[in-house]
């Protein structure tokens, strides 16, 4: 499952008694609501859920369950890590039985109160310990997207093979871990270890005689159909890229896997053809189109801003020049008034010079003699004068 929902940091992570790693994240606001008159799945990040607006995730999960679905007619099914119950809902619609196992008891007691069919049940187990009595009893056992989130890979794939017949079928997916990683926002916290083609391989080699793989990804495409004639399974593919300026037809080893899906026997396997999903609602041209329409929208908005901010920072330079020259202005002031003011020092202390030259003249000490003397007479003349 793509990695770009539930963060590491907005989980607490913990290990599952199976072998999961699972987390226990913040709340989370789902795009749309679960189905009225089922229980409410918190969106994760950890399984598809069917009411979340994501055409591209949608897309990769029902096509694997629709491509198995064609395998399961009539047939006894076991759906290993069912999630939801949306696909194990899928698969019996043809199969004679489903039984779909999930770890998660909340999931499973919403599978049961939302899919009801005589033919399918949901039970609370683990794949790497599948609580059901009777061996070899199923025709088909698909799991999808489960093998990336447990520790003992090999322990699931040999519980799977003691569930089915001898001549049963094992179909299974999981990430292309070469592409799935460059191509991915960051790393799914939820993936304990993804594999490449060869260790894929090599796991369900370990436990079945045959094996076969298909390559699943999200191309963009054109579709030519029959009108009128909807039960016409043929299709001719035809594969182009575009290297230079121009499409030019390319070879089919162009097309790389974001995700292996194998198919494992030991009776002998037939061919399996490739298969199309199509969207007729064209619900991902739709997202991206009101993705690059809300960009637009943000981008406008940050044009509005930035111009709001320059215009701010105009104003701000009017401002700073303005306070600029006032600032020259009153340092002009300033100087001149230092000037003065030293000017004024300089005569004060020519002024204090002089004066003190006055005060040590024989002149001035003359002066205070005789204004002794003067004083000495006016007391003389007031104590005579009769009162």
């Amino acid at each position: 499952m793509r990695p770009f929902i539930a963060s590491p940091s907005n989980a607490r992570r913990t290990r599952s008694r199976e072998g999961f790693m699972t987390f226990s994240p913040r709340k989370t606001p789902t795009t749309s609501q679960a189905p009225q008159g089922s229980p409410m799945l918190e969106w994760t990040g950890e399984r598809y859920l069917p009411w979340i607006k994501d055409a591209a995730i949608a897309y990769e999960h029902l096509h694997r369950y629709v491509l198995a679905a064609r395998l399961a007619e009539g047939k006894r099914v076991l759906d290993l890590a069912s999630g939801e119950g949306y696909g194990a809902n899928i698969l019996a619609a043809a199969a004679l039985s489903v039984v779909g196992l999930e770890i998660d008891d909340a999931a499973v007691q919403h599978a049961r109160k939302k899919y009801k069919r005589e033919n399918l049940e949901f039970v609370t187990g683990s794949v790497t310990s599948i609580p059901l009595r009777e061996e070899h009893s199923f025709d088909l056992a698909v799991c999808f997207e489960a093998i990336e989130h447990v520790e003992d890979r090999e322990k699931l794939v040999s519980e799977a093979k003691r569930m089915l017949k001898p001549d049963g079928l094992l179909v299974v997916s999981t990430p292309n871990k070469d592409v799935y990683r460059h191509e991915s926002a960051g790393e799914n916290p939820f993936h304990v270890r993804e594999l490449d083609f060869e260790e894929f391989r090599s796991l369900l080699r370990q436990f079945f005689k045959n094996t076969g793989f298909l390559g699943q990804r999200i191309y963009a495409n054109s579709t030519v159909w029959q009108i009128g004639n909807a039960h016409d399974a043929r299709i001719d593919e035809f594969v182009i890229a575009r290297d230079t300026a121009e499409f030019e037809f390319a070879t089919n080893d162009r097309r790389v896997p974001l995700y292996f899906i194998g198919l494992a026997s030991d009776a002998a396997l037939g061919k399996f053809p490739g298969s199309v999903l199509i969207d007729c609602s064209n619900e991902l041209l739709r997202q991206i189109q009101e993705a690059l329409a809300w960009r637009e929208r943000q981008s406008a908005d940050r044009a509005e801003t930035i111009a709001s901010l320059e215009k701010a920072v105009a104003w701000r330079q009017t401002q700073l020049e303005d306070s600029l020259e006032a600032i020259a202005s009153l340092r002009r002031v300033a100087g001149e008034l230092e000037t003065g003011n030293a000017d004024l020092t300089a005569r004060l202390r020519d002024a204090t010079h002089q004066l003190g030259l006055i005060h040590a003249s024989r002149g001035w000490q003359l002066i205070l003699r005789l204004r002794r003397i003067r004083n000495k007479l006016k007391a003389l003349v007031t104590f005579r004068v009769p009162g």
